[in-house]
């Protein structure tokens, strides 16, 4: 290599690092110049009665918001709500995904429609609480549909291959699907 040839390859070496790094958000699944949700919509509490469920509401912030396309067809499958309108939700102020996907499980567990819940929040005001909104669709903490919620967490993490450290009360029910299943595939055989 000549003298004259290092120079144009450190530029050139250059030029193409910054390049890739002007692609780094486009790869890791947000879009290039895509901000990070408010401050206010990852930082307070949820405040659903369910501390450990608090918490994972929170890290389902960070994920919606790095993975919004996954997260958005999580929605669609696995909760039947539309890609548009989860969008269209999350765009709203006090809004984040931990919010999207709790209105959208909670609806599923309790047979209704995710709007119905979005527009019972929203009636309730920027300062209510999941917990009183849930409890108007009749699920508290320990209900059959509350339980239902925490094993759609469980599903969601494992399809999005996320770490999760089930509680107590989140390891039992996972047991007693797994033994339910178990069960059923028993009966289908015979």
């Amino acid at each position: 290599m000549t003298p004259a040839t290092r120079p144009t390859r450190l530029v050139m070496g250059l030029a193409l690092a910054a390049a890739f790094a002007a692609c780094a958000p486009a790869a890791s699944g947000q879009p290039a110049g895509a901000a990070s949700p408010p401050a206010e919509q990852t930082s307070r509490a949820r405040a659903t009665g369910d501390a450990w469920l608090d918490g994972r509401l929170a890290d389902i912030d960070q994920y919606a918001a790095r993975y919004p396309e996954a997260f958005a067809a999580e929605l669609e499958r696995y909760a039947g709500v539309p890609r548009a309108y989860v969008h269209g939700l999350l765009a709203q102020p006090g809004w984040g995904g931990g919010d999207a996907w709790f209105a959208c499980f909670l609806a599923r567990a309790t047979e209704a429609t995710c709007r119905s819940v979005v527009r019972a929040r929203t009636l309730a005001g920027a300062d209510a609480d999941w917990e009183q909104v849930a409890d108007g669709f009749g699920a508290r903490p320990g209900s059959p549909p509350w339980l239902a919620m925490r094993l759609a967490l469980a599903d969601s993490y494992r399809r999005w291959a996320r770490p999760l450290e089930p509680d107590a009360a989140l390891s039992r029910a996972l047991r007693a699907r797994a033994q339910d299943e178990s069960a059923a595939a028993d009966r289908d055989r015979r």
